[in-house]
């Protein structure tokens, strides 16, 4: 009897031990903003220099004048002195002890001068005169007793080939200024961009040269020597900091969609986000790093927020992220792991997951894009189900949502973190002026007719490209119907037709008067300041026209998905959790349910759209999509193509 009841728990051991192999043990993932310190500042932060018990003084300027905030650890302004009659102050550096701040500005004078305020007295002595060698000082550097101005020239600009993408027009010049004296030399480097302290007592100057390009050199101020740190395949950015005992450098720069981000020297090619909404506006970038924490000015808040560094940085294995180049644009917060990302066209990523290949473990995708149905319903993708949070992060979204992220057999494939959209934006007071009657929930057929009474001129007041509304109606077509032997497809075609033959549609971009525009397509919700950019005056929000039967907005899901034979799946599932995390603390995620708008607002009418929407996956651009322009541009008899078309959409279900 023993025996046997030892042969069942072992039995259930063994039972239980190859149910969880295979599967990862998560954690649940800690948001970026629950590690953040937001400060009390107000006005635009200027200056930032902090202190080893975690003390940070800074100086913004607002229209009333200069100011400089002493805060602690939490936030919290511990005391503020006003500083009146001063200007042009856009770097400031503290003593270890904080009893003396070293800034650079203007008072009663022309010039610029280096100042030592005395924190316990609030004097303010004035140590060194640039004269007429700088204009403004970019930042500033204290190391043993000299300081290091990276400055701007105010009468001399420099010129370089025009292999440079840095624009030195400005001048800039580095300056070393002895504090015991005041006096101060030119460090005599040509193309000089930025300098911050490396954590090792030597100074990290970024600069150009016109025989090697731009690179990292590193200065050691007890012997004067120079060496060089690292080497930069083209400009991306000029305001940096140093990190992990200057082993790394943290910066933004302008056009990166990321936000702030930290690479290796050794490996600068790979970039760690460790912050989404930072600013990046030129030479004003500005972040700072001190005893294992970076400091930076939030883009939307306006606010200075700082965070321990290892808070966010994950020590993980890279993770390969392969996506197309459109959708790398899009890309969601990488939550500080290091993410590998490679560019494919689509169609070589779909054959890859497909095929399982090994040399990838996560893929960014769009139900806009064909094949995507294919993976769902192959067995090539690592189940989410057991990520922490997943299940509440589905419960806020609308259900169509986690219907398109589940399979029939409840495994949940991807994970979306974004979505998108197209609507028309309409001006309803200059269609009012023109008599036209275009309303919002136009059905296709009613938008056809009414395209029909249009005079030619004011055709020339709308730009609605006809391939974006063929794109969508036909994509919600093939989304829901598995034959094109009906009516509706002939009914969709020769509507699309009376548009694609009204020349006057199709306007190029750059030929729109925005003064007599009446309507266009645009998308919403692809990119975070989709609702900020649109900010035309007097233009709302219209659903695109559709068919009766297709009454839901087209809405297109962007997505992550594991590769199940991911060789770091551990990596790649944590991001996951991480992310999910970071999402739920977002009040801005148009697939959530709960998102707030301001009544009769645009948002709330882009957030209307959502509300409406549905999610259709596209088939393959061979099935209609690669001739169906040149048949409606032309007398070809939509009867015979319909055949042609329901040939190939046979063809393809059965792949």
């Amino acid at each position: 009897m023993k025996k046997g009841r030892y042969v069942c728990f072992l039995v259930f051991c063994i039972t239980v031990f190859l149910a969880a192999c295979g599967k990862e043990k998560l954690e649940p993932g800690v948001p970026l903003q629950d590690v953040i310190t937001e400060f009390e500042t107000e006005g635009t932060v200027r200056a930032v220099t902090t202190l080893e018990d975690g003390t940070v003084f800074v100086i913004t300027g607002s229209p009333s004048g200069y100011q400089l905030g002493r805060f602690d650890g939490e936030g919290k302004c511990v005391w503020s002195y006003p500083l009146e009659g001063y200007g042009n102050i856009d770097s400031i550096i503290a003593v270890e002890d904080g009893k003396i701040i070293y800034f650079v500005g203007q008072k009663d004078s022309l010039f610029l001068c280096l100042f030592a305020l005395h924190t316990d007295t609030k004097q303010i002595d004035e140590l060194c005169d640039f004269g007429w060698d700088i204009a403004r000082a970019r930042k500033i550097v204290l190391l043993e007793d000299k300081i290091y101005i990276m400055g701007q020239e105010k009468m001399q600009s420099h010129s370089v080939s025009s292999d440079s993408d840095y624009d030195f027009s400005l001048g800039d010049t580095l300056l070393c200024c002895s504090i015991e004296d005041g006096e101060y030399s030119n460090m005599e480097f040509e193309y000089p961009i930025n300098i911050a302290e490396s954590g090792k007592g030597t100074l990290l100057i970024l600069a150009y040269f016109p025989d090697e390009g731009y690179c990292f050199l590193e200065y050691n101020p007890k012997d004067g020597s120079t060496k060089q740190k690292a080497e930069l395949d083209q400009y991306k950015f000029n305001d940096f900091a140093v990190c992990n005992n200057g082993d790394s450098v943290i910066y933004d720069y302008v056009g990166n969609y990321r936000g702030l981000v930290l690479a290796d020297f050794d490996n600068l090619e790979l970039e760690v986000d460790i912050y989404d909404d930072s600013i990046a506006l030129g030479s004003d970038s500005k972040v700072f790093y001190e005893n294992g924490k970076v400091y930076l000015q939030d883009a939307s808040s306006r606010k200075l927020v700082g965070f321990f560094l290892d808070d966010v940085q994950k020590k993980n294995r890279v993770v390969r992220l392969i996506a197309t180049s459109e959708l790398s644009y899009i890309a969601p917060y990488g939550c500080g792991y290091a993410l590998e990302r490679q560019e494919e066209e689509w169609d070589k990523i779909a054959l890859k997951m497909l095929a399982q290949d090994q040399d990838y473990d996560m893929c960014m995708g769009s139900s806009g894009y064909a094949r995507s149905l294919a993976m769902r319903d192959s067995d090539v993708l690592y189940p989410l189900n057991d990520l922490p949070g997943i299940e509440e992060y589905f419960d806020r979204c609308f259900p169509y949502v986690r219907e398109a992220a589940t399979t029939e057999t409840g495994e949940i494939w991807m994970l979306p973190f974004a979505a998108n959209v197209y609507a028309m934006l309409v001006h309803e007071e200059r269609a009012a002026q023109q008599g036209l009657n275009l309303h919002n929930n136009m059905t296709f057929t009613e938008f056809v007719q009414f395209v029909q009474g249009l005079s030619e001129k004011e055709q020339g007041m709308f730009f609605v490209y006809p391939k974006e509304l063929g794109d969508d109606v036909l994509g919600k077509y093939f989304g829901r119907y598995t034959s094109v032997q009906g009516e509706k497809f002939l009914e969709y075609m020769e509507g699309l037709r009376v548009l694609y033959q009204k020349e006057n549609l199709i306007n190029p971009p750059g030929d729109i008067n925005q003064d007599i525009l009446l309507c266009s397509i645009e998308p919403f919700g692809r990119y975070p300041m989709s609702l900020a950019y649109m900010g035309r005056k007097g233009f709302s929000v219209y659903s695109i026209p559709s068919g009766e039967d297709l009454d839901k907005n087209n809405v297109a899901l962007y997505y992550l998905a594991v590769n199940k034979k991911s060789k770091y799946r551990e990596e790649a599932l944590c991001y996951l959790a991480d992310l999910i995390a970071y999402l739920m603390k977002q009040d801005e995620l148009l697939l959530f349910k709960d998102y707030k708008a301001e009544a009769g607002s645009r948002e709330e009418q882009i957030y209307k759209l959502f509300e409406n929407g549905e999610v259709f996956f596209a088939v393959d651009e061979d099935v209609y999509q690669k001739d169906y322009e040149d048949v409606l541009k032309s007398e070809y008899p939509l009867k015979e193509y319909a055949q042609e078309v329901e040939r190939r959409l046979q063809l393809y279900l059965k792949e």
